[in-house]
């Protein structure tokens, strides 16, 4: 919260002080707390880059590490400092403004100046902004000064969603726009897997495999991610159900890479354990992966829970199973916008052999939930085609 309110008194000052008109051609891209280079917004910087020459394109970066790294990959002028004032007032100087969380700067008015327009990261299966529960007052004024009123857009890939997008960010619905999600520009480019996991494990041995298995949980504000919530998978006889799962995989010619949540880093050693080389169970966090987008072509069937990245992984039209083994719970403290079951279109097994059994039968198209996908697909996702030149196109008229 302190750097919010750094950020907001320099911005005041910076814009004080700063009276040149923004430039329409100067567009600035950002991402979560201004330290990350992911979601919609990195995707559509990097296209701006590659085909948009006229454009001068900024993104933000408060991380050094990571701005050093931006900056040797794109250019030093091209990555914006935000807690320093002078990358403050280069901001300011860009009349678009593109983010996938919250605007880079805080402020309010921004509107009657700027074209600031919210890419979001996902499809909001879960409750998101204003629709959360137990918001207060402070809360919801903050939600509305300095995100709502300063949208010219929140992008979204439905009509179905125009609705919950409105309620959620506190915009009309005409502000709330269906034009698809830059980072899945990505799903619709072949991808060849071994080639993916050798440039990801570089120089690590990998096993042999024909499939390859994303497990892919999300965040949860009320505890632990229990991963693999079976009884089997605590205790003592936890050995003996990893050794069954490594079995399992060997017999399938698989690999299964498990993605934590971005908030979820530590803990998990009894899993990190088995993340080595050779082994057919391997971390995909942020540290070899930074974007999950970029990758998840290549995988042959998706495990989650409550993540949206479900809703992506159906344009590949490839099968997906699901672990709710705390939906009461996460109902409680998240909520949905749909009836989870209805949008989910996939097995819930609720033993740990039921689960094996499940993946087994998704992989060899023994159990057929295909015209359930599609019927999902089609309420979710009306955009089927790369769509990072459409917004680009949209912005510019």
């Amino acid at each position: 919260m302190w750097e919010k309110i750094v950020n907001l008194l320099k911005t005041c000052y910076a814009r004080a002080t700063c009276h040149e008109q923004p430039d329409p051609e100067k567009w600035v891209f950002s991402s979560v707390h201004n330290r990350a280079f992911n979601y919609n917004s990195s995707a559509l910087f990097q296209y701006v880059k590659e085909y948009h020459p006229e454009i001068q394109a900024f993104y933000v970066m408060e991380d050094p590490g990571e701005r050093e790294r931006l900056q040797e990959r794109f250019g030093k002028e091209s990555v914006i400092d935000t807690s320093t004032i002078e990358g403050i007032r280069k901001v300011l100087a860009c009349k678009v403004w593109f983010t996938s969380t919250a605007p880079p700067l805080y402020g309010v008015g921004f509107r009657k100046k700027y074209r600031i327009i919210n890419l979001w990261h996902g499809v909001p299966l879960k409750k998101i902004g204003m629709e959360q529960e137990n918001l207060g007052r402070l809360t919801k004024l903050y939600y509305k000064y300095l995100f709502a009123d300063n949208y010219e857009a929140v992008v979204t890939t439905s009509e179905e969603l125009i609705p919950v997008m409105s309620r959620s960010f506190l915009v009309e619905p005409e502000r709330v726009k269906v034009w698809g999600q830059p980072r899945n520009d990505m799903l619709f480019q072949k991808m060849d897997a071994g080639e993916q996991m050798k440039n990801i494990f570089r120089g690590e041995r990998l096993p042999e495999f024909t499939r390859l298995l994303l497990y892919a949980p999300t965040f949860r504000d009320h505890g632990e991610t229990k991963v693999f919530p079976f009884p089997e998978f605590e205790g003592a006889g936890r050995e003996a159900a990893l050794k069954r799962l490594q079995e399992f995989l060997e017999k399938h010619q698989s690999m299964l890479c498990i993605r934590m949540h971005l908030y979820e880093k530590e803990g998990y050693e009894w899993l990190r354990a088995l993340d080595h080389p050779g082994s057919r169970i391997r971390f995909l966090n942020e540290d070899r992966v930074e974007d999950i987008m970029e990758v998840l072509a290549m995988f042959d069937l998706l495990i989650t829970d409550y993540s949206s990245i479900y809703i992506d992984y159906l344009l590949l039209e490839r099968p997906m199973l699901f672990l709710p083994y705390d939906r009461e719970d996460y109902l409680k403290t998240r909520g949905f916008n749909f009836d989870y079951d209805e949008v989910t279109p996939g097995p819930k097994p609720k033993s740990y052999a039921e689960f094996l059994n499940s993946i087994e039968g998704l992989l060899y198209n023994e159990m057929n939930y295909v015209e359930n996908r599609k019927k999902i697909e089609r309420k979710f996702n009306k955009i089927q085609e790369p769509c990072s030149e459409y917004i680009c196109r949209m912005v510019k008229e």
